[in-house]
């Protein structure tokens, strides 16, 4: 008789561990697929970001302004979920991430064909109370009016990612 009952729990525990195993499986397939599809999507808002800083430089070398501010027209979310812009300066170039707030395993680069000589990243943050905004290297989504500053100093551009506060 005890040699029945430890063959059914054998057998139990057996279906159930299969159980889990394929659960865990198609749990990591659908982890995959989710990534791929946010991949997808911040590549989509880092072309957009990209084409619009080229036409923020255009804009702004044409009519040699100071400041030039231009709104970014991108989702303020992927997915429910929160994302990350950010400028960098990156062996003679300037690279544009996009990435998934505290995720930067989905994280897409996109190199801007900018004159490392005459285009730089702003570095820091800056609060300009005059005009009502925060600019700086980086920009964290969902916020109040995403924009491109663009701004000349000493003969320089600096690029800038904004928002109003």
């Amino acid at each position: 008789m005890p040699h029945t009952v430890f063959s059914h729990i054998w057998g139990t525990l057996g279906l159930l561990s299969i159980m889990i195993i394929v659960s865990l499986y198609a749990e990591g397939i659908l982890n995959i697929i989710s990534l791929q599809i946010h991949r997808t999507e911040l590549k989509e808002v880092a072309e957009s970001v990209a084409k619009e800083i080229i036409e923020v430089v255009s804009i702004h070398t044409l009519g040699e302004e100071d400041f030039t501010l231009m709104d970014l027209n991108i989702p303020q979310n992927i997915n429910s979920k929160s994302y990350v812009i950010k400028l960098k300066e990156d062996k003679g170039s300037i690279v544009l991430e996009v990435y998934l707030e505290g995720n930067e395993i989905v994280k897409v680069t996109s190199v801007l064909g900018l004159n490392p000589n005459l285009f730089r990243v702003l570095n820091c943050t800056i609060q300009d109370q005059k005009r009502r905004l925060v600019y700086g290297p980086s920009l964290t989504l969902p916020c109040e009016r995403p924009m491109i500053v663009l701004f000349k100093e000493n003969d320089v551009y600096f690029l800038a990612l904004g928002r109003e506060v």
